[in-house]
């Protein structure tokens, strides 16, 4: 058996092309988000549970987590979340709407300025033979006072059969952090 070394030049490099193309054909992203706004990045922030528009339990909670430690590194002031609210047991009887709520009126009584809501649409591994991971977020920032949406931003993508759910979601969240802080 040849090894790859010991085969012509030419032939070689389309291998190696063919190779990098199935490769890329792993992964795939979209991502539409406003410019950055003009924040004060001093100010409290509170992230709500995300709206979990998916099958999987708790993906609104985990994504709100990975957004609120993304979001500390970048602003000054600090990022809160409204407490947990006790699991009933059992499927949620609405798709997520009373926690924003609840999370508003949290962050009135914080004196936060922003709250950033959204979704998790999607967050699974697709089936298949290579199980590759599947994320889809929005996310709108909301100034408390004016209750005026100030942005919003919208991502999904699917990573590589060796790559994790949660991985695949920080890298997504992150893009949507960055472009929301503008660093």
């Amino acid at each position: 058996m040849k090894r790859l070394s010991d085969l012509p030049r030419l032939v070689r490099l389309p291998l190696l092309l063919g190779g990098l193309v199935l490769l890329g054909a792993c992964a795939s992203s979209s991502f539409r988000a406003a410019p950055a706004p003009s924040v004060d990045r001093a100010a409290t922030w509170v992230v709500a549970p995300l709206i979990n528009n998916t099958a999987t339990p708790y993906a609104g909670q985990r994504a709100a987590r990975l957004i609120r430690a993304l979001l500390a590194q970048r602003v000054t002031g600090q990022v809160l979340m409204p407490p947990a609210e006790p699991d009933a047991g059992g499927l949620p009887t609405d798709n997520g709407e009373a926690a924003e709520q609840a999370a508003r009126g949290f962050a009135s009584k914080q004196g936060a300025r922003y709250l950033i809501n959204g979704s998790v649409d999607e967050w699974h591994y697709k089936i298949g033979l290579d199980g590759q991971p599947a994320v889809g977020f929005t996310l709108t920032l909301v100034d408390i006072d004016s209750g005026k949406t100030l942005w919003t931003g919208a991502a999904s993508a699917s990573g590589g059969s060796r790559e994790g759910v949660a991985v695949l979601a920080q890298k997504t969240l992150d893009r949507l952090i960055t472009r929301l802080t503008g660093q």
